[in-house]
């Protein structure tokens, strides 16, 4: 299985080989930064979605193929048995044109923790929540968490001005646990103009660092020039 620095998103409908490379403008169209890891690519029909319960916005897509690990059988707590298969994606791509999907990224995770006691802050690793961010030096992701990990549950991004809607769509043949969360551990990077945010399922950010960094508007502009 390749990795692809996706530098642009696909213009034409394509499947491309397992080497190694890196795709030029020529092929594709803007998307600078996204890393994917996968055996096959091929790019869909336009269409329109929405994110977050904002207007639809226009979204190119494509669905990958990729080898991941999933656990596939469990005897008990911290015991049972993991294989590689294959598994299927959609990736669906928009531009938040005005930066209403950015602000209300920031803007839920800000009101959720603001209202939070210092115990839950303090220990805000074991607090359940469902939208949060990748952060590195200025550079970050939102992520909004799928409710589980079935077919047709989704991760939703906000990288460099763009949505990122990855839906799960199935194994090729055998399965086991965990297909969608496999995306975000074993098959994704973000990469910015000095930093590269390499996600983990279970990763989360400081509530109190972000409180700060809202309150300074560092989420009021955008990351990358349209």
């Amino acid at each position: 299985m390749r990795m692809i620095f996706i530098c642009l998103l696909l213009a034409s409908t394509c499947v491309y080989s397992q080497q190694k490379k890196e795709l030029s403008k020529e092929n594709l169209t803007t998307l600078d930064g996204l890393i994917l890891k996968y055996n096959t690519i091929q790019k869909l029909s336009d269409s329109v979605t929405t994110f977050l319960n904002q207007k639809q916005i226009p979204v190119q897509r494509f669905t990958i193929n990729s080898n991941i690990s999933v656990q596939t059988s469990c005897a008990m707590i911290g015991k049972g048995t993991y294989d590689k298969v294959k598994a299927n994606y959609l990736i669906e791509i928009g531009v938040d044109t005005n930066g209403s999907i950015r602000k209300k990224f920031a803007d839920t995770i800000y009101n959720f923790w603001s209202k939070k006691e210092e115990n839950d802050l303090e220990n805000y690793k074991y607090v359940s929540v469902k939208i949060h961010l990748f952060y590195a030096n200025g550079d970050y992701v939102f992520y909004k968490k799928p409710s589980s990990n079935n077919i047709g549950d989704y991760y939703i991004f906000y990288f460099k001005n763009r949505m990122i809607k990855v839906s799960f769509t199935g194994f090729d043949t055998k399965g086991g646990f965990g297909g969608l969360s496999a995306f975000l551990n074993e098959l994704v990077q973000f990469r910015f103009e000095r930093n590269q945010i390499n996600p983990k399922n279970e990763m989360k950010f400081d509530p109190k660092l972000f409180i700060k960094l809202y309150k300074d508007n560092a989420f009021a502009t955008k990351t990358t020039k349209k």
